[in-house]
């Protein structure tokens, strides 16, 4: 599909995947999130085949007790400390005990309708694009639905750079 002479395909908006392996620990993702520059990273076992994903979610739910999840008020007595002590204590779980995992994928070839609806469908507001072999290409974000919409709306600065 074109609309104003731009290819508008999931493999045309979607942008290039940051991956990490399994059997990475805590630390080494949210160094190479860091690094990066980035708040998602695809997580592939050892074929290569996406296996979940790891969002700065994910990262915080590991490192915030369990009694102070659902406490707003413990919550507010909580010191840096206590954070500081819970993150040296997960800095080295591998990822398969924090990462999403069962996360919806689309393919390059689907229709931009049925990643919208996979996005809500979901919940995800990012949506690895795998191969054929379950490899990830690329990544989907609301940034680039929003911009598809954007587009089908005739709003010149979608896409633009």
């Amino acid at each position: 599909m074109t609309i104003g002479g731009k290819s508008l395909a999931i493999k045309d908006v979607m942008r290039d995947p940051k991956i990490v392996e399994s059997g990475m620990t805590f630390r080494d993702v949210i160094r190479k999130m860091i690094v990066e520059k980035t708040n998602s990273l695809v997580v592939v076992d050892d074929e290569g085949k996406a296996i979940g994903m790891v969002n700065p979610k994910s990262l915080i739910k590991h490192v915030v007790p369990d009694y102070l999840e659902d406490d707003s008020i413990a919550a507010h007595f909580a010191t840096e400390d206590i954070f500081r002590e819970e993150a040296a204590k997960v800095s080295d779980v591998a990822i398969e005990d924090f990462m999403q995992k069962d996360v919806a994928t689309v393919k390059a070839d689907d229709t931009l309708m049925q990643a919208a609806v996979v996005a809500l469908e979901s919940g995800q507001v990012r949506i690895p694009v795998v191969d054929a072999d379950h490899k990830p290409i690329g990544l989907l974000t609301r940034t680039e639905l929003k911009n598809v919409i954007g587009a089908f709306l005739d709003i010149d600065e979608s896409f633009s750079k």
